[in-house]
């Protein structure tokens, strides 16, 4: 399904956390998380989340059963990892059962283990994969002070092993979106890849300017600086397009056989961020390829088109 691997030059990967829920998709992220850790050399931490609070309101004999069920799910996928992949739990990645929120265990779990790579899937059947369509892997990435790759349900082709060879930045002039680009240029950088820098414009705004093509012009003149000298010896482009980001950006992934997506998005303040800021989740969900975000400084936050 993902199309896009990393490999080890100056990013930086120790720790990678991998949450899953046993579904279809959950599979999908948990192999790309895997093949992450091992590029990497790092420590594969698989997590699944039993959402305390929901088993024990329907009574103590429902969550015991859920714990029980979630434990022999793990040793089963214990056991699959050993004989499909020659995974040994210890060695190749460690198993772990957490009990509460779903979103805030992840990102606990994350900070004390000093992870540096959350990976997660979209589309699940249940239990924390009925919750990372909604709200609790928009809590995760837009909260997780380290960047999350998550893996969606239009992805269009198997995983490889191979390293990502195009690369999209759907970029604005945020501090997220500076943040995003440069680690999208260490990533373009250390695997060979091609970078491309996309902004998309508003047809109302631009339509109104006395002169469209100077802004256009700007735009495409300010681009590269969000690279910053992470961008020094890096193959890239700059694209300006007018219309709705969230099409305009999945039309790009598609035309331009991109094989990771990266987006800074904005922090978390509160339940209405979706309805305020939709498009960075939009486009987590409907990505035809791995989208990687990474969120602003709390310091630096602001609002931004994108997100």
């Amino acid at each position: 399904m993902a199309t896009a691997q990393l490999t080890p030059v100056k990013v930086g990967i120790q720790n990678v956390l991998i949450a899953t829920d046993f579904s279809h998709c959950s599979n999908a992220a948990l192999n790309f998380g895997l093949q992450v850790a091992k590029a990497y050399n790092a420590q594969a931490h698989v997590v699944f989340v039993i959402p305390a609070d929901q088993f024990l309101l329907a009574g103590a004999e429902a969550y015991v059963a859920a714990r029980d069920a979630a434990r022999r799910d793990l040793e089963q996928l214990q056991a699959e990892l050993q004989r499909a992949h020659s995974h040994a739990e210890g060695e190749a990645y460690h198993l772990y059962l957490l009990e509460g929120d779903a979103a805030q265990s992840i990102l606990d779990f994350a900070q004390q283990k000093r992870v540096d790579l959350i990976v997660v899937g979209t589309h699940g059947r249940g239990g924390l994969g009925k919750a990372l369509i909604g709200s609790v892997a928009e809590r995760v990435f837009r909260q997780s002070p380290v960047p999350v790759l998550t893996l969606g349900p239009h992805l269009r082709r198997p995983t490889r092993d191979n390293p990502p060879t195009n690369i999209l930045v759907a970029a604005d002039f945020t501090p997220s979106s500076a943040r995003a680009a440069r680690y999208a240029a260490m990533l373009a950088r250390e695997n060979k890849a091609k970078l491309t820098l996309l902004h998309v414009v508003n047809r109302k705004q631009i339509d109104c300017a006395p002169d469209p093509a100077a802004i256009r012009r700007g735009i495409e003149l300010r681009l590269p600086d969000l690279l910053g000298p992470e961008g020094d010896a890096v193959d890239y482009s700059v694209r300006v397009e007018v219309g709705s980001v969230v099409p305009t950006v999945l039309n790009a992934l598609n035309e331009g056989n991109v094989d990771l997506l990266v987006i800074g998005v904005r922090r978390s303040s509160s339940v209405l961020d979706r309805l305020m800021f939709p498009h960075a989740y939009e486009l987590v969900c409907e990505s035809s390829c791995p989208v990687l975000t990474l969120r602003e400084n709390q310091a630096s936050a602001q609002t931004s088109e994108l997100k």
